[in-house]
């Protein structure tokens, strides 16, 4: 049986007849009829031989099922609540994380509940924000609501022990190192740091909470960043294994590196480097992200296109620009000589400006993430290392019913701005370029992630810089000793 995934967009995961079932069961659907509905559902997409299913339009049939099978008011009250394979979303200021029963159940523990009385606390406000059909709150609301939860529960001396555990205590600052400069500890960036050993967002999350936990009950209200640092190591090495807490260490490094780390990622279109990119800066804390595209675009606006055809098309088409005029329109099919005559001839000629805004970045010394067809495997290599950390990797999508895929899926989040038909008309050439792409990253020996899950793709890029940086700090302290 093939296997079936709910995906976000950004995330995928296995599809589950268990939450399906649960959320069935909190809308008063009965266990029996509640399995059966869920493998009604399961067997409807293995018939249409759906493989991704976004979480609304799941929702949507279970929905339909439901009604058929328990009745049309227990459907319209499934439809109504948010079921427990869709996120509930925390906000806090501008950033947002999932809802989490362990973290929630952490600060209750550190309130002086037991870890049971924790557990079912946040269990039932689990169930109840399910129940009312929440999608988003804020902390505080989420705060709120959980000392409602408590009261419900145990009373209302419960209720004001929660809510002093938030109202009755210091900021915690943290001092940046040889410096007076100080800030609030914030859990989020502490999360984001450590998101990026490849850790679960559910783990570096509860970590992030244990951390403020274990701070608050010492009465630290102030530690530098250095302290701080050197104490989420030491959990990790306690809790995780040292590859896990030298991978922290030197990922670390890479936001006070005495170059700036310079991070190409390739790949033809639809294999999801836009997102990679997005994962990687995000996680690295790296600011300035660069798309090949958008530097196609400045020089088409400076260049006119009877001067440099092959710049005023998509890369799968730039070799029309060697017919002739009235041919240009037809449905001629190119060889794959020609079609990659085209295609090398555009990334020659956007890879001027790409090299510029990376010797600007150096010069400047900003770290940045150079995404996009453009960013070849042989290409934007000439840089000095000594200069900075050069990091290239190509993304592909080596199965062609996935990387079909891809692209109804962007269609869909882009409200068909980016339309399926024209990618899929010239898929075959797509295909042939990743291919040529593949062949030269080998080549070159540069490290190539499988964009079918682009969440391992994110982890396995990370991997690749980790090493890097290794590798380069070996390499100067060599010369240092020198």
């Amino acid at each position: 049986m093939r296997e079936i995934f709910l995906s976000s967009g950004k995330y995928r995961w296995p599809f589950s007849k268990g939450l399906v079932v649960e959320s069935l069961i909190n809308a008063g659907v009965e266990e029996q009829a509640a399995v059966a509905i869920a493998r009604s559902v399961e067997q409807h997409l293995l018939d249409h031989q759906q493989r991704v299913i976004e979480p609304e339009e799941l929702k949507n049939l279970v929905a339909l099922y439901a009604q058929r099978l328990a009745g049309t008011d227990l459907g319209q009250r499934f439809e109504g609540q948010t079921s427990t394979f869709e996120d509930i979303n925390i906000t806090d200021g501008r950033s947002q994380m999932p809802f989490s029963r362990g973290i929630l159940g952490r600060s209750l523990e550190g309130a002086g509940f037991s870890p049971k009385g924790a557990y079912q606390v946040s269990k039932e406000v689990d169930r109840r924000l399910r129940h009312n059909g929440v999608h988003q709150i804020d902390l505080k609301g989420l705060e709120q609501f959980t000392a409602n939860v408590l009261e419900s529960l145990e009373g209302s001396a419960a209720r004001k022990n929660y809510l002093e555990r938030y109202h009755g205590t210091l900021e915690i600052e943290v001092g940046e190192d040889d410096s007076e400069i100080t800030f609030p500890f914030s859990k989020g960036i502490l999360a984001q740091s450590l998101l990026a050993t490849g850790l679960s967002p559910a783990y570096v999350h509860r970590m992030a909470r244990e951390t403020e936990l274990f701070l608050r009950e010492r009465n630290h209200v102030q530690i530098s960043r250095r302290e701080l640092s050197d104490l989420v190591e030491a959990v990790l090495r306690r809790e995780m294994g040292d590859d896990l807490a030298d991978r922290y260490r030197t990922l670390r490094a890479v936001r006070h590196s005495e170059r700036p780390l310079i991070v190409l990622i390739g790949g033809v279109t639809g294999t999801g480097k836009s997102y990679l990119a997005s994962e990687i800066s995000y996680r690295l804390g790296i600011t300035r992200i660069v798309s090949s595209d958008s530097v196609r675009e400045v020089m088409r606006a400076m260049v006119s296109p009877s001067l440099v055809p092959t710049l005023h098309s998509s890369t799968f088409t730039a070799w029309k620009a060697y017919l002739p005029p009235l041919e240009r329109d037809t449905d001629h099919v190119p060889s794959r000589e020609t079609l990659l005559q085209g295609f090398r001839e555009q990334i020659q000629q956007v890879s001027v400006g790409l090299e510029a805004i990376i010797r600007r970045s150096i010069e400047e010394h900003t770290s940045v993430v150079v995404e996009g067809v453009h960013v070849a495997p042989d290409y934007l290599m000439s840089f000095s290392s000594s200069d900075a950390i050069i990091v290239p990797m190509l993304v592909t999508v080596p199965d062609e019913a996935e990387h079909r895929n891809h692209f109804y899926l962007r269609d869909k989040e882009t409200q068909q701005h980016r339309s399926v038909r024209r990618y899929l008309k010239h898929f075959e050439l797509i295909r042939m370029m990743q291919d040529d792409l593949i062949t030269r990253a080998q080549q070159a020996r540069v490290p190539i992630l499988d964009g079918l899950s682009l969440d391992r793709a994110a982890e396995g890029a990370i991997e690749v810089i980790t090493q890097r940086m290794l590798a380069s700090s070996r390499v100067s302290e060599h010369t240092s000793k020198e």
